[in-house]
């Protein structure tokens, strides 16, 4: 069954105006009920629980096993020491040796100050900075300030959510820490940090300089590329499809990001009105470890990106897109360690027989959008410069049009010389994909990770995706996906082919049950509720933080999929 266009724009056009600020927030659907039918998890053991109204980002892990994760945007009636954001290491334990049988952390009443604070199931919680720390005077506006960085330095805004981490080794249990700043605009801190024996003591801060690149926007999850530089994503939902970017230059439009945030964007720049399609893609930090300077990937695509992976053939990229009605894409770079160009490729899905979502797996097939490189797609970004609202034609738009969507998907020739076409797959890649007919009807596709050593080796040949909230447009009984809703959401697993492709998605940990009615914990305390990012750890097992209003306290989970039944 194929869902109609009109009702697909209208749709999108809905979800973007409710989108909330956070990266991994609820959907849009908050109707209906996965049945209660799911029993508790088995395999999963709870390690963290977090302060009222966070959010737990970041899952990051070093060489040496020291974890890191964030507290983003934690309830203002918390204490002082506990109501401000927070950059933290989880301390006195060896992730890479966690004991089998860990004594899970208990539920907090939320009524309690345990409700009120980071508790671990073994070791503790070290808070290396908060909002507004300045690091005597490192970062003087404080961390988490936006800042534009000339010489006549100004903060744009105050951030209260830290996300993606990155560690860089300086070696000697010693390094930095990169924060992306989830905000509109965004950034990045860079925290210098060294391992004693009583923990981490921060030797220096800084912001990243985005300036050279027209700032960045929505700094969401990341990862680290094998080649050693930090990879932030633009989780920018204008880039639903072209309705959403002709609001773009609309004087009081509202959605995700809302005129206020592009006017944000071009306090940052001084004055000058913000291009759209500057923002949207997967920018690398190159040179980490002295002077950060931002090289943003055009060729990665222009999408509310939440993470990207690199495969360890250092060509292979796979892709995530937070939101609705959204598509999952992969980059097949032109050479190894080196994102500027490429190939780009949108999955097309085949459901199993039925549509339990707890047990329902698909085929992929990879269609192939376009085929380009980072001078070409910023060549056709730069003819866009120059608008602002004084162009706006309500009705129409001064950006690209469904039509050139739609001519572009039928002249475009998989494998073939398209040099005659405009590069709009990397603009407009959603919608691109759509007209290719590709499958663009995921919901709130999150955090996406490997081991990269156990891929390489091929003892955890497996990719996982959280999938926050199995609704709306993956249980509408429509299209490609039709399956029974899961408010909780499910983590799935992907097994990597030897040439690193995959062609089969399936549900590792199902969420739940649900109970709509609940006026605490609307998912169960036993199980995941609405999973954001996730680290694959060398020996196959799998954290997994949350992001969930269904969850009283958000949770971080260690999944073993050894036992699963």
């Amino acid at each position: 069954m194929m869902i109609t266009a009109q009702k697909k724009q209208l749709a999108i056009a809905v979800a973007a105006a409710s989108l909330l600020a956070a990266c991994g927030g609820d959907s849009d659907n908050n109707s209906g009920d996965n049945g209660g039918e799911q029993p508790a998890a088995k395999t999963l053991t709870r390690l963290a629980t977090i302060p009222l109204g966070a959010e737990l980002t970041g899952l990051e892990v070093n060489e040496n096993g020291d974890a890191f994760f964030n507290i983003q945007h934690p309830a203002d009636s918390l204490p002082d020491s506990e109501n401000k954001a927070a950059v933290g290491a989880w301390v006195g334990a060896n992730i890479n040796e966690l004991p089998a049988g860990i004594e899970p952390v208990n539920v907090p009443d939320p009524t309690s100050s345990d409700a009120e604070t980071t508790r671990m199931a073994l070791g503790s919680y070290q808070v290396l900075g908060r909002e507004g720390y300045n690091y005597r005077g490192d970062l003087p506006f404080g961390l988490g300030h936006i800042t534009v960085l000339d010489e006549n330095e100004e903060s744009v805004l105050q951030s209260n959510n830290p996300d993606f981490n990155a560690w860089i080794s300086n070696g000697d249990d010693s390094g930095f820490l990169f924060t992306a700043w989830e905000d509109r605009p965004g950034g990045i801190s860079r925290l210098t940090l060294s391992k004693g024996d009583d923990g981490w003591t921060v030797d220096g801060a800084l912001n990243v300089d985005f300036s050279a690149v027209n700032g960045t926007m929505i700094n969401c999850f990341g990862s680290v590329s094998p080649w050693g530089t930090p990879l932030t994503s633009e989780e920018n939902y204008m880039a639903f499809d072209v309705t959403a970017t002709a609001q773009w230059n609309e004087a009081g439009a509202g959605g995700y990001p809302s005129y206020n945030d592009v006017k944000n964007i071009q306090a940052y720049l001084d004055g000058t009105f913000p291009n759209p399609y500057d923002y949207g893609y997967i920018v690398e930090l190159t040179n980490p470890a002295e002077t950060p300077t931002p090289v943003k990937h055009f060729t990665t695509g222009r999408m509310a990106h939440e993470n990207a992976i690199i495969m360890p053939d250092e060509k292979t990229v796979y892709l995530t897109s937070d939101g609705s009605f959204q598509g999952f894409f992969k980059l097949v770079t032109d050479k190894a360690a080196d994102l500027s160009s490429g190939t780009l490729y949108a999955a097309k899905l085949t459901q199993d027989d039925g549509n339990d979502s707890s047990t329902t797996g698909f085929d992929i097939e990879w269609l192939e959008i376009g085929k380009s490189d980072n001078a070409t797609i910023e060549a056709l970004i730069r003819s866009f410069d120059g608008l602002d609202e004084d162009d706006f034609v309500d009705g129409d738009t001064n950006y690209i049009s469904q039509q050139q969507v739609d001519d572009y998907a039928a002249a475009y020739v998989p494998g073939g010389d398209n040099s005659a076409l405009d590069p709009i797959a990397f603009l407009e890649t959603n919608a691109v994909a759509t007209a290719m007919g590709a499958t663009t009807e995921f919901n709130k596709m999150e955090g996406i990770n490997i081991s990269r050593t156990g891929a390489a080796s091929g003892e955890v040949p497996f990719m996982y995706v959280a999938m926050a909230d199995v609704a709306g447009s993956m249980a509408d009984g429509t299209g490609d996906i039709a399956i029974t809703e899961n408010r909780c959401g499910i983590v799935y697993r992907f097994t990597l082919e030897e040439d690193f492709n995959v062609s089969r998605m399936e549900p590792a940990v199902a969420g739940g049950p649900y109970d709509a009615g609940a006026t605490g914990d609307k998912c169960s305390v036993d199980n995941i509720a609405q999973p954001d990012n996730v680290f694959v750890m060398d020996d196959g097992r799998l954290l997994i933080g949350e992001d969930s209003s269904n969850h009283i306290n958000n949770m971080l989970w260690l999944y073993n999929p050894d036992v699963a039944e």
